[in-house]
């Protein structure tokens, strides 16, 4: 059998050999690994506070870089034990949260991966997590306005001016933060979808 040839005239195979992988821009990926015990005006979740920059000493989610030759779900294990030392968690995909400016370093596109909780589990920091703590929160929404009061190691609020797509779903690239108090990146977006959809 012939192999089919593209408008080009080429085959698969020389398409493949002459591909130039700059052609198209290049996003970072990450993943997140949110731990959650539900409650019903929020919850507890599990956060990283970080040891380097962006946002320094600020607190996000478990989560960092996919490695070359790793699928998501394994790089969101891999980080949440590595930064937090919690194993055998079953995680499954949330969200993808890509809004271009997301990230200060760079496009940076993250893959958001869940787990719901009975009850919270020991956690440590570790590799550039200074800190794994436990924060309670609550949410407070007046309209399209939400205000997120965390409570742990340290106090503080988020406050968020919430969009919605046509079916009704939390926007993450529409949503604004209005008060970013202390949670890094958009993760406090994230924390409010998550509430949002497992309401």
């Amino acid at each position: 059998m012939t192999a089919p040839r593209d408008k080009s005239g080429m085959t698969e195979q020389e398409f493949l050999r002459e591909y130039d992988v700059t052609k198209y821009f290049r996003p970072s990926v990450t993943v997140d690994a949110v731990l959650f015990v539900p409650s019903t005006r929020g919850g507890k979740l599990l956060l990283i506070k970080r040891g380097g920059h962006p946002f320094i000493g600020d607190y996000a989610f478990p989560g960092g870089f996919v490695e070359r030759d790793e699928p998501c779900e394994v790089a969101a294990a891999r980080e949440l034990s590595e930064e937090t030392g919690i194993v055998g968690v079953p995680l499954r995909q949330l969200v993808t949260a890509s809004a271009p400016h997301r990230d200060p370093r760079w496009r940076n596109i993250t893959v958001v991966f869940t787990a719901t909780l009975d009850d919270i589990q020991p956690a440590v920091g570790g590799d550039d997590a200074e800190t794994a703590e436990w924060f309670e929160f609550e949410v407070d929404e007046t309209g399209n306005s939400v205000v997120l009061d965390f409570i742990g190691p340290e106090k503080f609020a988020c406050k968020l001016e919430v969009a919605r797509d046509t079916f009704g779903t939390v926007d993450l690239n529409n949503t604004k933060i209005i008060e970013r108090g202390r949670l890094a990146f958009d993760h406090s977006k994230i924390v409010y979808y998550l509430f949002d959809t497992l309401r």
